[in-house]
Order: C-alpha cells, then structure tokens, then sequence
C-alpha cells in the first residue's frame, strides 16, 4: 500500500507542472485593438548562426560513460555523438527551413507579446477551427505531419481549419519578460488568437503535457467558445486530496505514478526550480541541448530501441535547431517554473473532453482516475504511441479527432 501522505504529495506535485491557475486576466489589447490582425512570417535563421552551430559541434568534448551502460545512466553518449557528427555535416538545414515555410506562418501581437503560429485552413467552409498546442521538449514541429491529415475531410469526420501555435518563450514566438506566464496565464493569449484574431467564434482544442496545461483553463474560462477539447497522455493530478477509496487499478497507477516520479522527476524538479541555472550550460552547448531535450524523446517515446524508426531524425535535429537559433531553451524551461510559482488552482473543463490514451506514455491513466475529476465524453486506448503522438502516430490522432469533434457537431 502506496503511504497516502508521500502518494499525495507526488501526485499533487507533479499537478503543479502541468496546470497554472485559469484565472488569468484577458490581456488587455484584447479590449484596445479589437481588430487585431496576423502578419505573414517566413522563417529565416541567418547562415552565421548555423555556422556557429556547425563550429560549436565540431568542438564538443563528451563525456566518459561505463561500458554498456546504454542509457541507464541517461543520455548514450555513443548514440549521441553519432547523431552530433550528422547534424554538423550532413542535416541540411535550409532543406528544413523550405519545409517549415511551406506552411503558411503568422505572428500576432497580444499584448505586446508575438505569438507565432501556423493557420492552415481548409477548402471546407464547414470545418471545424482547431487550435493545436505543443508541450515540453517539443515545439509547433510535432504538428507538420498531421496538419495535412486534418484539413480535408473523410466520410466518417469532419475537416479541419488548423492553428498550430507555439506557446509563448518556445520557436519563434516571444519570449516573456515579466514573471508570472505560466500555462493558466497564456490561456488567455490563445484564446484572443482564435477569436479576435483569426476571427473564429467557436473552436476546438487539442493538446499534449504543457499545452494541457493551457487548454485546460481554456475549456473551463472560455467554455461558449471552446466546442471540445481532445487530449491525452499521463495525467496523474487531481483537485483537492487524493482519496481513500482508490480502486486497485488506480492504487497501481498510483504507485506506478510515484516510482516514475523518483526515477524521472529530475529533470522536472529543476526546471521549476533553478531554470535558468541549467540554461547557461544549454543555452551555450547545442551537445548539451541535445542530450538534455533528445533523452526525454527517448525515454518518452514508444519504440524498440531505436527512436530514429518513430521520429524521422531530422525531423529531431530541426526541433533541436530551433531551439537552438532562438535561444528559446532557457524560457521553455521556465514554464515549468512558471507553473510552480502560480497562485491558485484552474477552472474545471466546462465543455466535453476527450481523450486518446497511449499505452506507451509514461504511465497510461485509468479512465476512472480521470472521471474523479469530471466526465469523460469520449475515450480511446492507442495501443501504439508514447509521448509525442502527433509525431508518432498522426493518423491515430487525427482519426481520433474526427470522431471526437464529429460526434459534438459544433454544438
């Protein structure tokens, strides 16, 4: 038996990392520019900066490991350098980039803060707007393989007009400078984004880890908006104490929730901690920044010892490249910190949620662990799939979004 005081500690305290408090205050252009439009971005990382990367990876100096120890220890410096050697000689960058700007990109100022996103609408004038947030290590690259998946309907779903945003401190959106932007308090950014900006009165949401964090007050604030909101993954915290008449199915996850914590909770602890301790080191090392981000892949993603055969490897060195262009390594980490430090706690979902739960994510949640919390409209089990499902298993996402958003019409 799992002692209630240590389970509900390690429960409640991971909470902290993925939910800030919802009720954060509507920035305020939203009420002085009322006609907020987006401008179109293209992508462009200046040829000295890569060259500086290609420079700064010549001149790595890795660590020793033990004889093979692999990744028990963390990072498999042997795996790393070989992917360090590619980056520097043979990823091919402005390849990347095309690809990147392919999409058609967009800032917007809220509140004097650039949110960056991608808006790829579809030629269906019925589709339903869907607003797609990312988490940590990741970025608005996890959502290039099903964008084209959405925007076209099937005969079993609806199509989608696509807005994958990147939070803000992550690519190329702003970097805040002033505390206080925790997942609760840029809930209201991306709302402004869907409605003043984009000018869409009803939308839907889908997210993973941080980006949770931030639908989750959405769908509780701005619920006459919010149609759905289609999530999924690990989510061990519950408002208010964890209760004593925990079935044996979430006793286990409990415990499962906890070992986890003690093994991989490192990382987590320090970001919401000391971030920008750890950032001097990654911020300068792009070696460091990929053993830092690259090990969370590994461990999180679903695979067989090879995470290059689920996520394409290029596709990891231009999430890596853009973290390291825009020195955005240092704010991602913040969020975490951002999370902690909030006051409060956030607004239930007032509209029907959804979830599509991978069997490979860290620790799958029971689906009555998630009705303690509120009702479940709709749950599927992905038996394939880990962490980073837009990624590694798009089509399974966006079937599960069309059945979701298909069964809620537009409400």
């Amino acid at each position: 038996m799992i002692d209630p005081i240590t389970r509900r500690t390690a429960l409640v305290g991971l909470a902290a990392f993925v939910a800030g408090p919802a009720h954060a205050q509507t920035p305020s252009s939203q009420s002085q520019d009322p006609t907020m439009a987006a401008t179109s971005f293209t992508i462009d990382i200046p040829d000295e900066v890569i060259q500086d990367l290609k420079n700064r990876l010549a001149a790595t100096r890795l660590p020793d490991q033990i004889d093979g120890s692999g990744w028990s220890y963390g990072t498999d410096t042997a795996w790393l350098s070989e992917l360090l050697a590619y980056w520097a000689s043979d990823y091919d960058w402005p390849a990347a980039q095309a690809r990147l700007n392919a999409f058609d990109n967009f800032k917007a100022a809220i509140d004097g803060l650039d949110i960056h996103f991608i808006h790829a609408r579809s030629d269906h004038a019925d589709a339903v707007p869907l607003l797609m947030l990312h988490g940590w290590p990741s970025s608005f690259v996890q959502m290039l393989d099903i964008i084209p998946l959405l925007t076209q309907p099937v005969d079993d779903g609806p199509a989608f007009h696509v807005v994958a945003a990147s939070l803000p401190g992550y690519g190329f959106s702003g970097i805040p400078t002033s505390p206080g932007m925790s997942p609760g308090a840029i809930a209201p950014y991306m709302h402004t984004l869907m409605t003043d900006v984009l000018g869409y009165d009803r939308y839907g949401l889908r997210s993973s880890d941080l980006g949770a964090g931030v639908a989750a007050p959405m769908a509780g604030t701005y619920a006459d908006a919010v149609i759905g909101s289609h999530t999924g993954g690990t989510n061990p915290y519950l408002q208010g104490p964890i209760p004593d008449d925990l079935t044996e199915e979430e006793q286990t996850f409990a415990q499962n929730a906890q070992n986890w914590m003690q093994q991989e909770m490192a990382y987590a602890m320090l970001q919401s901690s000391k971030p920008q301790t750890l950032a001097v080191a990654l911020n300068d090392s792009p070696a460091g920044l990929a053993s830092w981000i690259l090990e969370k892949f590994w461990r999180w993603t679903d695979h067989d010892g090879d995470l290059t055969t689920v996520i394409d490897r290029d596709a990891l060195l231009t999430n890596l490249t853009i973290y390291w262009a825009t020195q955005t390594i240092n704010p991602s980490m913040r969020l975490y910190a951002e999370a902690v430090r909030a006051q409060g706690g956030w607004t239930m979902p007032q509209v029907p949620v959804g979830y599509l739960m991978p069997d490979n994510d860290m620790f799958r949640t029971p689906r009555s662990w998630i009705e303690r919390q509120g009702p479940v409209a709709h749950w599927t089990v992905a038996a394939k799939g880990g962490h980073f499902m837009e990624w590694e298993q798009p089509q399974v996402v966006a079937d599960d979004l069309r059945l979701f958003f298909g069964a809620l019409g537009q409400r």
